[in-house]
C-alpha cells in the first residue's frame, strides 16, 4: 500500500506558479522623485549597540526588571541612562563607586569562600 502513494506522490501534477518581475529597476517613480529620494537625510541616526552578558544578584535583577516594566523601557536603556547620569555628576559618581566598591569586595570574599570549599571537598 505505501508503494500505491509513492507511485501517486511520484506522478502529481503541481500547480505552475506565473514568472514575476523581478528587476531592478523601478517603473512607477519617475526620475523627480527617486532623485529626491536619494537625497532625503536619514531623520535617526543609528545606534550601534554591543551584546553583552551581565550578572547581577538575583533580587537586584527582580527589582530592575519591575522598574523597567512599570516604565515601559528595557534594562539596557535604564542601565544606560544610569551610567550617563553617573558620569555627569560628580556627587552620584563618588557614592556609586564607593557603593560598587563594597559590592565588588563582598562579591570577592563569596567567589573565594566558595573556591575553597570546592577545593577541600575535592581533596578530603
Amino acid at each position: 500500500m505505501s508503494d500505491d502513494a509513492l507511485e501517486r506522490l511520484k506522478q502529481r501534477q503541481r500547480p505552475s506558479v506565473p514568472t514575476r518581475d523581478a528587476s531592478l529597476t523601478p517603473s512607477s517613480l519617475d526620475i523627480s522623485t527617486s532623485r529626491h529620494l536619494d537625497n532625503r537625510q536619514p531623520q535617526e541616526t543609528e545606534v550601534k549597540t554591543k551584546q553583552s552578558t551581565i550578572r547581577l544578584e538575583a533580587e537586584i535583577s527582580n527589582r530592575l526588571s519591575e522598574v523597567c516594566k512599570s516604565h515601559a523601557i528595557s534594562r539596557e536603556v535604564l542601565i544606560e541612562a544610569l551610567f550617563e547620569h553617573y558620569e555627569s555628576d560628580p556627587d552620584a559618581r563618588e557614592a556609586i563607586i564607593t557603593l560598587a566598591k563594597a559590592k565588588n569586595d563582598q562579591r570577592m570574599k563569596n567567589a573565594n569562600l566558595k573556591r575553597a570549599k570546592s577545593m577541600m571537598q575535592k581533596f578530603s
